[in-house]
């Protein structure tokens, strides 16, 4: 196997780690930089070793076929190499041989119950996880299971080496989920649909369909990936009630462009590799950092030439920034929605000419050069301390009018002019507060 110098990196590092004394490091790359082939290279020197024995283990059917199928072009068909799924051993562990090394594939998901059961049964073994997003959308914080937090390199310097593919992200039309409840720690999606229903925001995506892209979509719900399915020509619906030899078929037929527009609730995610796909459409919002993450980039694969392109329907760049933004992830904290409201120009403001999203709140767009002037916080802010300043300049000039009214005669005309109910009264009170008699 022949690695990418920064695979290598990261794989000396985890092997700096265990020589630390760390027992269960986490290794962070973003998706598309190839952490199945890097590891899968762990696990071969793992097992030339004698009486070495490692798990790859992933916790959907889609990423044991994917891993086995890499592990077998990559030449890895050693029998001390167990590919597997989480919720099988899980239910009963002690059936299997104790390996001598687990590697967790999309380890972001390891506080699970399943996932608990693995690792409280085998201590001792040492462990690796593998993730781009190490955050889950319950706050638990990964700390539980790993003890050493290792970041490869960046999304925006995979894209810069031409190990990613560079993107255009699009805002057409941000739908207005204001008045959407949430389901545990993320929408209601069913309530989503509903809202994106009545908007009939299918007419917009419909704009921006073009057939000679290869494109994901990923519906809020079942039901409205369905309509999807009925209104856009050519497009193909799957989700996880699919029958197995269904859902293989259309994947395939994906992966050779009889089928150009996929639409999945959920279903499209980690580990989901279709190099020439190159269009991404985000109709279901999320507060999940990992799960935009995860989704918005399936279209990033590297291709020479290839740009790829990102639309989002339902504001989730302004909920996180954009996808390859730099993160400060954490094995102990929380990682927080940076903008839970989903309002523009807080996280990310889209150009009022070329129309592409970009990072930040800089007036200058950086693609196109335009000058997007003020966001609408930075003009509702200014206002109010204009505001400010008038009130402030009206009081003063206020006090100044009534001090040059020198006489009772004069402050009870000003009265007058100011409309007071009682304008000799105030006059009186203000002659008396200057101790002098009428």
């Amino acid at each position: 196997m022949l690695l990418r110098e920064y695979q290598t990196d990261i794989l000396e590092t985890t092997r700096t780690a265990f020589r630390l004394g760390y027992t269960r490091p986490l290794i962070v790359l973003p998706p598309g930089a190839g952490k199945t082939v890097c590891f899968a290279h762990m696990a071969y020197l793992h097992v030339q070793q004698p009486n070495k024995y490692v798990w790859f283990l992933v916790h959907r059917r889609e990423l044991v076929k994917q891993a086995r199928d890499t592990f077998t072009e990559l030449g890895l068909n050693d029998t001390h190499i167990f590919v597997g799924m989480v919720q099988t051993i899980s239910r009963h562990p002690e059936r299997y041989q104790i390996p001598t090394l687990i590697i967790f594939d999309e380890a972001h998901h390891a506080t699970a119950n399943s996932w608990h059961k693995i690792v409280d049964y085998f201590q001792g073994v040492p462990m690796v996880g593998l993730t781009a997003t190490p955050a889950r959308l319950n706050g638990d914080a990964l700390g539980m299971i790993f003890d050493q937090l290792i970041e490869g390199v960046s999304a925006q310097w995979l894209i810069d080496n031409q190990y990613l593919a560079p993107f255009d992200y699009y805002a057409p039309k941000t739908a207005d989920i204001k008045t959407v409840t949430m389901r545990g720690a993320d929408f209601n999606q069913d309530e989503v649909a509903e809202v994106l229903m009545k908007s009939q925001i299918y007419g917009d995506i419909l704009k921006y369909i073009d057939i000679t892209r290869k494109t994901i979509i990923y519906a809020p719900s079942i039901k409205f990936s369905k309509y999807l399915e009925s209104v856009i020509p050519g497009a193909v619906h799957f989700d996880g009630t699919t029958p197995t030899a269904e859902r293989d078929r259309i994947v395939r037929e994906f992966k050779i462009g009889h089928i150009r527009i996929l639409i999945n609730c959920d279903l499209i995610g980690e580990g989901f590799d279709v190099p020439d796909c190159d269009t991404v459409m985000l109709v279901r919002p999320t507060q999940s950092v990992t799960l935009y993450i995860q989704q918005s980039m399936r279209c990033m694969r590297y291709l020479p030439g290839k740009r790829a392109i990102i639309y989002d329907f339902v504001g989730n760049a302004y909920r996180h920034g954009l996808p390859t933004d730099d993160r400060e992830w954490s094995l102990t904290g929380r990682t927080h929605t940076q903008n839970k409201s989903g309002e523009p120009d807080i996280t990310a403001r889209q150009c009022g000419k070329c129309y592409r999203v970009y990072s930040g709140i800089k007036p200058i767009c950086p693609y196109c050069g335009y000058d997007n002037g003020q966001t609408r916080a930075e003009i509702k802010a200014d206002t109010e301390a204009e505001l400010v300043k008038i009130e402030k300049a009206e009081k003063i000039e206020k006090k100044r009018k009534q001090g040059m009214a020198s006489s009772y005669e004069q402050l009870v005309k000003l009265g007058y002019e100011r409309n007071y109910k009682m304008p000799e009264a105030w006059a009186r009170n203000i002659i008396k507060s200057r101790g002098r008699k009428l």
